[in-house]
């Protein structure tokens, strides 16, 4: 191989892994297993959370949705709850970013999440919204967790099986 073909293939190749360097920076750096955030997590954290929210839910759930707007997951998680109006009809809904003063004392360990609580004031669910790569995909485990409970059936499920793109939520 001649020095001049040398050159045009290393900046290619230069090009090429550069590309990949800062694909992986946009997109795939926030994906991981849901699993290693949940290490340190106390769930006792999470259950004191409830009694904070409850107002007047009556006999409904309650599905607190935990986001980040820096987080560049939260799109996957718009995108997915918009999916699910219908699903999400009949239960109270409560929206907490990083910064509300009702997680002060409240530490989660990543977010896009969500908590589920029957009308007993019982946690039916805590974890990531689906099993899939970015909420939606996979396995959604809102909706076999509602369908769970309308059935009375409560889970009580504190998943760490999801596996996605996913951001920590940094101490407050």
């Amino acid at each position: 191989m001649s020095r001049q073909n040398l050159i045009p293939i290393t900046i290619v190749i230069t090009w090429l892994i550069g590309c990949a360097a800062i694909f992986w920076w946009f997109e795939y750096r926030y994906w991981g297993a849901y699993d290693k955030q949940l290490i340190q997590f106390d769930t006792q954290a999470i259950l004191e959370l409830y009694p904070i929210l409850k107002q007047d839910t009556g006999n409904q759930p309650l599905v607190v949705h935990f986001k980040d707007d820096e987080c560049p997951c939260e799109r996957y998680r718009l995108a997915h709850l918009s999916g699910m109006k219908t699903d999400l009809q009949g239960v109270r809904q409560v929206t907490l970013s990083q910064l509300d003063q009702r997680l002060a004392q409240i530490s989660i360990p990543a977010s896009p999440a969500v908590a589920i609580w029957d009308h007993h004031g019982v946690l039916a669910y805590f974890g990531p919204y689906s099993s899939g790569m970015t909420c939606g995909q996979g396995f959604d485990f809102i909706k076999i967790v509602l369908d769970k409970l309308s059935q009375n059936e409560n889970p009580q499920w504190v998943n760490n099986q999801g596996f996605g793109c996913f951001c920590q939520w940094k101490e407050v």
